[in-house]
């Protein structure tokens, strides 16, 4: 099965499949080694060909009120990069933002963001997209650069089986995270869950991927989901997948 999961940026079956492990086994030998050169798949696992979907972003705050804001998203792939646009489309007094992420291989990623088409060079990567629960870095998938990388266990997450993959870093900014947890599916080598902590070690943000579709003979992702434990508003970004 091959799933391109638009947001957070994890093409997947990408070919370093694990055999699959029994609920509580731990093959993990050495936490740190695999713990970084599973990072280092992940950050190297670039889209086989560009796409473009548009969507919408449904932020749910705690009171239950809810507004919309629809979005595109594109990517477009080079023979030395990738690189992901989210655009949001202005609504209910909200302006447009435009937020491109350029990945290459063994570089740190390379952000640019834009408030109605006026670039902002000096936002923080703890910035809201669109007003939602999604941070710049979230989309970017920053903790994967962080220096701290280690292979926690073997577990079962939603029937599959997967490793823990611990992201630290040492030095966490003010509000932002200190830790992440990440449940990596063993076959298909892509992020299930993750659990991200501040530097209290209280849970700050959980993200789970939704449901999934196949269109023209590849697993799309249709819905993902990110809560802010703390805030306790929600924001679920839906694709529409046209056959």
């Amino acid at each position: 099965m091959r799933t391109v999961a638009l947001v957070l940026l994890i093409a997947v079956g990408t070919g370093w499949a694990a055999d699959s492990l029994p609920p509580g086994a731990s093959p993990i030998l050495d936490p740190a080694k695999e713990g970084q050169e599973m990072a280092a798949r992940l950050r190297s696992s670039g889209p086989e060909e560009g796409s473009e979907f548009s969507g919408v972003l449904e932020i749910t705050a705690k009171d239950g009120r809810q507004r919309f804001t629809p979005m595109v998203s594109k990517i477009t792939v080079t023979t030395s990069n990738w690189q992901v646009v989210y655009q949001s489309l202005p609504t209910n007094g909200v302006p447009a933002e435009t937020l491109t992420i350029l990945h290459s291989p063994g570089q740190s990623n390379r952000y640019t963001f834009a408030i109605n088409g006026a670039t902002n060079r000096a936002v923080p990567l703890t910035q809201a997209f669109a007003g939602s629960d999604f941070w710049l870095m979230d989309l970017g998938l920053e903790f994967l650069y962080w220096p701290q990388q280690r292979a926690l266990r073997a577990e079962m997450m939603r029937s599959r089986p997967c490793r823990v993959l611990e992201s630290v870093t040492p030095q966490p900014s003010p509000g932002s995270y200190a830790r992440v947890l990440s449940w990596i599916d063993n076959e298909s080598g892509g992020v299930l869950q993750a659990e991200a902590y501040d530097r209290q070690g209280k849970l700050l943000k959980k993200f789970s991927l939704g449901r999934i579709r196949e269109v023209r003979g590849q697993w799309r992702l249709q819905e993902m989901r990110i809560r802010n434990a703390q805030t306790r508003q929600q924001t679920e970004l839906k694709f529409d997948l046209k056959e």
